[in-house]
């Protein structure tokens, strides 16, 4: 089986970035190689930021270390997700080059994790990193609602208005095979549906689910846990609308699940059962 090698954020409670993508790669066999952009006690959700990142030159020393040790042969999906400044971003792009020179099929998957619920994270100059940077080497891309309105400049409300987003990123990007975005909710009285859109060069595919009761907008690392079953199905050989739907429907029952259970963070436990089930319902 390949490696996913997956660069963002780690924390040591509640689950985001490379600590919910390690839930899900242990849960569906994949091996994971997690390189972290920050270390943080939780994520932000919290309220209190303790912890930070590597220095720059160690950061770009690891990144370099995967050419001098050989490794990008063991290598089946790079994803990225958080960056916590603009000089992670530069290091990653000048990676994601090297791997195309060594390995040009190697899919990429950006998830640009600036912002959402209307604000950015951090410095609009990561963003724009991210945006100008990390997207043009991009085969895949998970923008949130916020994400794709930001980087296109569309308001994006309903399914129409992330179809014209879609298409002016795949415009605008000639390696990007697919767009997907997510968490995007009508902005219609009585709507209870929480929407997912893929579009790729020839297909398009849509995932409703329920709203969630207690967390309406949405779990923080809920794009993450998209992302990370996403890859690790790319990895286990399905194409990229067959990993756009089970990615889909798996995040969103893991999700609900945790809702009913009244959790305020995603969980291995919830992972574990709803997998469990996917795989018993498939056999």
């Amino acid at each position: 089986m390949k490696t996913l090698l997956s660069i963002q954020s780690q924390v040591s409670f509640g689950a985001v970035g490379n600590t919910v993508t390690n839930m899900v790669a242990a849960q569906m066999d994949i091996p994971l190689a997690a390189i972290n952009t920050i270390n943080l006690i939780a994520h932000p959700g919290y309220g209190l930021k303790a912890g930070g990142s590597l220095s720059d030159a160690d950061f770009n020393a690891i990144l370099k270390a995967i050419t001098t040790l050989n490794f990008w042969s063991d290598i089946g999906v790079i994803s990225t997700g958080y960056m916590a400044r603009q000089q992670q971003v530069i290091a990653v792009a000048e990676t994601l080059k090297t791997a195309a020179s060594h390995h040009p099929e190697l899919p990429v998957l950006i998830d640009p994790a600036f912002g959402d619920h209307g604000r950015l994270y951090g410095d609009v100059a990561i963003a724009e990193a991210i945006r100008d940077l990390l997207l043009p080497l991009a085969h895949i891309t998970t923008p949130n609602r916020f994400e794709a309105a930001w980087l296109t400049g569309i308001d994006i409300h309903n399914a129409e208005d992330a179809e014209q987003a879609a298409f002016q990123m795949l415009d605008h990007y000639p390696l990007l095979e697919a767009v997907m975005i997510t968490g995007i909710i009508p902005q219609t009285p009585h709507d209870t549906k929480c929407l997912d859109i893929m579009y790729s060069r020839t297909t398009k595919s849509e995932h409703n689910a329920p709203l969630l009761t207690h967390h309406p907008h949405g779990f923080s690392g809920g794009g993450d846990l998209f992302a990370a079953l996403l890859a690790s199905y790319v990895i286990k050989g399905d194409d990229v609308a067959a990993a756009f739907s089970k990615a889909a429907q798996h995040s969103s029952a893991i999700l609900q699940y945790l809702d009913r259970q009244g959790q305020s963070d995603i969980t291995g436990l919830a992972i574990t059962r709803i997998l469990d089930d996917a795989k018993k319902q498939a056999n």
